[in-house]
């Protein structure tokens, strides 16, 4: 039987920011990679985390993938249709299908525009645009609906930003992001910036939308704990490439990259006793720049087990078992390694 083609699909994803120098004439003297040859796919119905620390590429992986941010090198295929090279007419009818939920549901959220309006102005533009057709007494109903989905009073529609809690305020960047019924949601941090307690309150809601609605979600966080308790499957991100790709329950229990499990080092236990016996994974040295340019391995500097290879030559994202892939030259060493195909 054949697979079933992925919603999404990310192919040698590269995002590059020039270096200029001067005020007038200005010189480009070089680049930050801010991605570098990113790959990977979306199923439908998927929820995929993308984790890692500040500054590996993760809001800029989900920007290019939104056709918000421009790219350097790659592709990005939706439902079949290469999105980097369509014309902007044919893109303009192609956002409907995802829609992005953003970190700071304050500074998202125009603040002179009411909830109602916030929710209501997708379904109006694309009206505008002669790409979708609805009366404005269908868009109210659309908006209204919205409101209820995601918990909140229809009383509050006419109410500003400012007038609501962190997570009212996030839910309705949610509504927004369905106003158009959308195949994938990039939530980008969509939970970091509220209380614990609201925390698993929208983490639940979004759970519940997508088993209601049939929605696809890359979830971008550096928390593992959310991740791992929201997504179905988990890539871990550094210095602007991916390097392991796994199920959550394989991540938490054989970590396979040394950054990775550095990373669940520090994930802290609720259990005192193994809290206390646990040895915690301390990289040495700094993040190195994006600016520089690598022949091998992004992590050679802070790897703890690093090989003589690592400085010379980059290692593949490789499947090592069914539902774990790694980017390490020690899994070729130890005759793991076998060639895996995107």
């Amino acid at each position: 039987m054949k697979p079933e083609q992925p919603l999404v699909e990310v192919k040698k994803l590269k995002v590059y920011f020039p270096i200029e120098k001067g005020i007038l004439l200005r010189k480009q003297i070089g680049w930050i990679k801010a991605v570098d040859g990113v790959s990977f796919s979306i199923q439908k119905g998927d929820s995929i985390g993308l984790v890692g620390e500040s500054g590996c590429g993760k809001t800029t992986t989900a920007l290019a993938i939104a056709q918000l941010q421009r790219i350097t090198e790659g592709h990005i295929i939706f439902e079949g249709k290469d999105l980097t090279t369509l014309p902007p007419s044919a893109l303009c009818a192609e956002r409907r299908n995802f829609q992005m939920v953003f970190q700071d549901p304050y500074s998202s959220l125009d603040p002179r525009m009411t909830a109602f309006e916030s929710i209501a102005e997708p379904l109006r533009v694309q009206v505008r645009r002669g790409t979708l057709k609805l009366k404005e007494t269908e868009i109210c109903q659309k908006v209204f609906e919205l409101l209820d989905r995601v918990g909140l009073s229809r009383d509050f529609a006419h109410r500003y930003p400012h007038e609501f809690s962190g997570g009212q305020r996030q839910r309705i960047g949610i509504a927004r992001a369905l106003a158009l019924s959308p195949k994938l949601v990039i939530a980008d941090e969509p939970v970091s910036a509220l209380d614990v307690s609201i925390q698993s309150q929208v983490l639940n809601l979004m759970k519940d939308l997508q088993q209601d609605l049939g929605l696809t979600y890359l979830f971008i966080a550096h928390n593992l704990a959310v991740v791992m308790y929201f997504c179905n499957r988990i890539l871990v991100m550094y210095l602007g490439t991916i390097v392991e790709d796994a199920l959550p329950d394989m991540l938490c229990r054989e970590p396979l990259h040394p950054y990775t499990k550095a990373l669940l080092s520090a994930v802290p236990i609720p259990d005192p006793s193994q809290e206390r016996n646990r040895t915690r994974i301390l990289l040495k040295g700094d993040v190195p720049s994006p600016i520089q340019d690598r022949r091998g391995c992004p992590f050679v500097d802070r790897c703890p087990v690093a090989l003589t290879i690592c400085a010379d030559q980059r290692p593949s994202l490789v499947r090592v078992r069914e539902g774990q892939r790694v980017s390490c030259h020690l899994y070729r060493e130890e005759g793991k390694y076998h060639d895996y195909s995107d």
